[in-house]
């Protein structure tokens, strides 16, 4: 994680108790920033680690204004929270948390005078589910909504690392070959993917937090991701390697879903421009992530 930021901010933080907003949140901290977020009277804390007793909880909905007029101002929004359909959810559930949250919460910066907006985004195609449509319905009304807050929307390559979900895709794998499951059937793993380590796509969204991009432009994209693109065949032996599983492959056993693309890979040229680099490699980002899953058994 980077150095002790000498300008310290206000931020507002939804998602927090997730997988990125979390990491996200105690590199804020860390770096002296003053953290708002949000939870819900069930929301498990403990990822957050240390962190959540130096982070200004708010209750939503009830206190959904309440970040933004705690007191002094706020510079920018990083709005993470997502809901990914994998519980069974409603369209209409999805639209609520992927489409509405984020313009109430744009409305509520432009009230405010904040600054700066950051939207993760997904770099899934609309068509491959109802997550990827309502999440780019939001970018359609952010898009049109820009200025006077600028808006930051930052496409995320597939991040990764301990503590991710188990329901995605790399630590399922890793479950599934650390069990030694006889047979993992998988597609014929040709589609290329740009696979960033957490700790790397958490100081991407920093520099564009404490350095946004020049320019005059109220809503710009911002991609997210090592810059590289891997076979999936290729991430999927290498963990089976690492793994030292005795599990077997059948590739081609599954077919790609509908609008997948073959390759997915961020161009980093914005991120570079502001001294961003990624740090951790893809063979150092599984081994962590196995090592922590192991740990965990």
């Amino acid at each position: 994680m980077p150095s002790a930021n000498p300008k310290s901010q206000t931020v507002v933080v939804t998602g927090a108790t997730g997988f990125l907003a979390s990491h996200l949140c105690r590199a804020l901290v860390e770096r002296g920033h003053r953290v708002h977020a949000y939870h819900r009277p069930h929301s498990n804390l403990a990822r957050l680690g240390d962190a959540k007793a130096k982070i200004q909880w708010h209750l939503t909905p009830e206190k959904f204004s309440e970040p933004f007029e705690a007191g002094a101002r706020v510079d920018a929004v990083v709005h993470c929270a997502a809901l990914y359909g994998r519980k069974d959810e409603t369209v209409s559930d999805l639209i609520a948390a992927n489409t509405l949250l984020p313009v109430q919460l744009l409305e509520q910066a432009q009230r405010h005078a904040v600054p700066l907006f950051l939207h993760a985004d997904t770099i899934l195609d609309p068509s491959v589910n109802a997550y990827a449509r309502s999440k780019h319905q939001a970018v359609e009304w952010l898009r049109a909504a820009a200025g006077p807050v600028r808006i930051a929307n930052l496409k995320l390559q597939h991040f990764y690392g301990p503590g991710d979900d188990l329901t995605k895709f790399i630590p399922a794998m890793m479950v599934k070959c650390l069990a030694h499951e006889p047979e993992i059937k998988l597609t014929d793993g040709r589609q290329r993917r740009d696979f960033v380590y957490i700790d790397d796509a958490v100081t991407a969204i920093l520099a564009v937090l404490e350095h946004p991009v020049p320019g005059g432009n109220k809503f710009y994209d911002i991609e997210i991701g090592s810059g590289a693109a891997v076979p999936v065949r290729e991430l999927v032996e290498t963990i089976h390697r690492l793994a030292g599983s005795r599990s077997k492959f059948l590739f081609g056993a599954l077919p790609h879903r509908p609008g997948e693309p073959m390759l997915a890979q961020a161009d980093i040229s914005a991120l570079t421009a502001l001294d961003w680099r990624p740090q951790i490699s893809l063979v150092e980002g599984l081994q962590r992530t196995l090592v922590s899953l192991t740990r965990k058994n």
